[in-house]
Order: structure tokens, then C-alpha cells, then sequence
């Protein structure tokens, strides 16, 4: 018997979870769909199959007729329409709050508000470990049921995926939404990522002669195109999965990627009392001229522990991520091929 044919429509589909989530659909069978601006580089997705609607999150008529286009031609072919909604705002700089609400939180109202009205099927919410909430300690590690503590931490970044995932769970009754919550992502990207910059200031040695005290949870970019998949197909209405592999500590995080890369790591891991008073340092510094990269916001997330257990995504979902330490290891020879 042969499947009914699919359409997904994803959002975020030039970012660095969209540009390996675009030909992992495509290579499932999807026909996909790409919402995205007119300066967006679509080239890392030049050799996929993508069809391609102009939009922005931050407009309301441009999102209504992206969507309406794509769920009219997928009934052409009579194929059920999907929707990723990957596009997002990652800040940690101060001042960038309001930018923050209108892409994370109102341009998820906007596309799920147009889900709604033009019939989709089911919509991936893709938002953060960050929504999840911070463990108390290094021994303890979040599931999907923990109560949210982000608040605390003012990071206009966790307030905002929070808020963003509250909207896409009410709607859930009216709507077919899944969502999923990835951790710090690593692996191969169009542009460097985060995690890849992290990477190079380890590789040249400005990470600092200390490592925060925190922790993360880890995972592959290919991963975590897999899990929206697999929630996409097997997820439950109204659900959450975590998709986090590893949790480390940022010591243990930083020796990791250190041996990778052939040089020394830090020696030290900062208390918590001392790294909130360098936070705070940080405060006053921002205050007077504006960071870039080690923002008041960027210090306190990496003051806590960001540790999650992803079993509902491995049970439910038969969701199998690849060891992080080969991620890292992938990641670390992505950069040297690129001379980095």
C-alpha cells in the first residue's frame, strides 16, 4: 500500500538546525517547503528540493499568505500539510528584549494563527531546553514535567522560547502541536553557530583560565533533525520531547573539546558565588559600554545547570542520538577542514 505523500512547510529553514533539517525531510520523502526573507542565504540548500515562499515572522500578511500557498498546493497533490516552526531569535545582548518578544513569541502566534486558519495538520514547535528549566545541581537532570525556574535568571532569550512554547501548548487544542526542546547543538553548520565559536576561542586559547561552574545538555545538529522528524510522525498531540544527548559540566565540556583540539584547558572551575559576582561585574561593564559576547545575560545562563533527560524522546518516539563525544569530534574537524 503505498503512503499518503506529505508537505512540511519549515520556518527557520536557513539557520543552522533548518539547513540540516531541510534535506533530512527531503531524503524521508518529504516535499518541502521553506518560509523564508528575501536576503535569506539559501545557498547551503542549493542542491535540495526546496520550494521557497518569501515571508517574514515579524509580518502578519506575509506569514497568512505563505502558509495558504503552501496548504493549497499540498492539496493539489493530496498530500497532508505540515509545519516546522524553527525560526527564533538567539540574543544574549542586552537591549535586544523587545526584538526577542516580536520574532520568538509573536511570530509563533503569527504562524500558528495562520496554521489554524488554513487547515494544517500537525505543527513541530521546535523550542529550547532553555524553557524547560535549570537543575538544581550537577546530580539532578530535567524532565519535560519539571516546574519552570528560567525566570530568575532575566534572560530575555529563555522568557521569550518560554513564553513562545506557552502559546504553542494552549493551542494545542485547537491545533496539532508538538513540540521539542533541543539542547546546546553542535556539529556541521552553513555559518559558524554558537557552539562553533565556542569551539574556536577554545582552540585559541581565550576561553579564560577558568571554566564556569554550570553545566549543559548536548546534542547533535543531524540529531536533532531526526527527533523533529520522528515528532513530526510519532509525537503526541499536546506533548513535549526533550532532545538532549549528554549533560556535562562546563569544566568537563571545555576538556573535552580541549583534548580534541590539542591544547591545555583550564585548570579551575569557578564557584557559583564567585562567577555571579563576575556576572555582576559584567552588569556594570554593559552598563557603560555595550557586550558582545560575554553579555551579563550570556554569564548567568552559564552559571547554572542546563542538564535534561531525553528517555520520552527515546521511548516514545524511538529517537537514538548519536554519541556526543563523536558530535564534538565531527564538529572540531568541520572547523579545521574550514581553516578555523
Amino acid at each position: 500500500m503505498t503512503a499518503a505523500p506529505r508537505a512540511v512547510l519549515v520556518t527557520g529553514a536557513t539557520g543552522f538546525v533548518g539547513c540540516a533539517l531541510v534535506p533530512h525531510l527531503a531524503a524521508a520523502g518529504y516535499a518541502v517547503h521553506a518560509l523564508a526573507r528575501p536576503t535569506a542565504n539559501r545557498a547551503p540548500l542549493a542542491r535540495t528540493m526546496v520550494r521557497w515562499h518569501e515571508g517574514d515572522l515579524l509580518d502578519d500578511d506575509s506569514v497568512d499568505r505563505a502558509v495558504a500557498t503552501f496548504c493549497a498546493e499540498a492539496a493539489e497533490t493530496g498530500a497532508t500539510p505540515l509545519v516546522v516552526h524553527g525560526a527564533a531569535l538567539i540574543s544574549y545582548r542586552t537591549g535586544d528584549g523587545d526584538a526577542a518578544r516580536r520574532v520568538n513569541v509573536e511570530g509563533t502566534r503569527r504562524v500558528l494563527d495562520a496554521c489554524q486558519t488554513h487547515g494544517v495538520a500537525r505543527v513541530v514547535h521546535v523550542s529550547s531546553v532553555v524553557a524547560v528549566g535549570f537543575a538544581r545541581s550537577a546530580a539532578e537532570a530535567l524532565d519535560e514535567d519539571a516546574r519552570f525556574n528560567g525566570a530568575s535568571l532575566y534572560c530575555d532569550y529563555v522568557t521569550t522560547k518560554r513564553a513562545a512554547e506557552d502559546f504553542a501548548l494552549a493551542v494545542a487544542k485547537q491545533l496539532d502541536v508538538v513540540v521539542v526542546n533541543p539542547g546546546a547543538i553542535f556539529g556541521r553548520a552553513p555559518e559558524l553557530s554558537n557552539t562553533s565559536i565556542f569551539l574556536r576561542r577554545v582552540a585559541e586559547r581565550r576561553i579564560g583560565p577558568v571554566s564556569p561552574p554550570g553545566s549543559l545538555a548536548a546534542v547533535g545538529v543531524d540529531d536533532v533533525a531526526e527527533g523533529i522528524r520522528l515528532a513530526l510522525e510519532r509525537g503526541e498531540r499536546g506533548r513535549r520531547y526533550i532532545l538532549t544527548e549528554s549533560n556535562l559540566t562546563n569544566a568537563e565540556l571545555i576538556q573535552a573539546a580541549s583534548e580534541e583540539l590539542g591544547v591545555r584547558p583550564p585548570r579551575l572551575a569557578l564557584p557559583g558565588a564567585l562567577w555571579r559576582l563576575v556576572a555582576g561585574g559584567a552588569g556594570v561593564w554593559d552598563r557603560a559600554r555595550k557586550l558582545e559576547e560575554a553579555t551579563p545575560q550570556a554569564l548567568r545562563l552559564l552559571g547554572v545547570h542546563w542538564r535534561c533527560a531525553s528517555d520520552r524522546a527515546r521511548s516514545e518516539l524511538g529517537w537514538s542520538p548519536r554519541p556526543f563525544r563523536e558530535v564534538l569530534a565531527d564538529t572540531v574537524e568541520w572547523l579545521r577542514d574550514r581553516g578555523e
